[in-house]
């Protein structure tokens, strides 16, 4: 048994992380009470990575459809990387209560399908 752990464990390893620079980097700023842009346009199939700061206080980005909830501190910029998979609207918004405007703190994903084929 002591022979067959070190392979079953093995299996259990993370994979190392993906170094492949992504497709799409886009940049968001949160601030009191905007997510600027508020519209985010990418390519369906790409990766994305979004870089996302707060100028004031500290916010959360959230985008529940694509799976994405991460908080954001001030001065520090949080990294969100994610697969454009399906063409579609995705709201965003901030996930941390962070004052009286809080509730306007919202924008969208645009995930935009490919071009179809120029025809002949």
């Amino acid at each position: 048994m002591a022979l067959l752990l070190p392979l079953l464990l093995q299996g259990c390893r993370q994979a190392p992380p993906d170094n492949t620079p992504p497709d799409v980097v886009r940049q968001i700023v949160m601030k009191k009470w905007a997510i600027v842009p508020n519209r985010i346009e990418v390519p369906q199939g790409d990766e994305v990575e979004l870089v996302v700061t707060s100028t004031d206080v500290e916010h959360g980005i959230a985008v529940p459809r694509l799976g994405i909830r991460e908080p954001v501190q001030p001065g520090t910029p949080t990294i969100v990387k994610f697969r454009a998979r399906s063409a579609g609207v995705y709201p965003m918004h901030c996930s941390v209560l962070c004052g009286r405007g809080h509730d306007q703190m919202t924008g969208v994903i645009v995930v935009t399908p490919p071009a179809p084929p120029a025809a002949h």
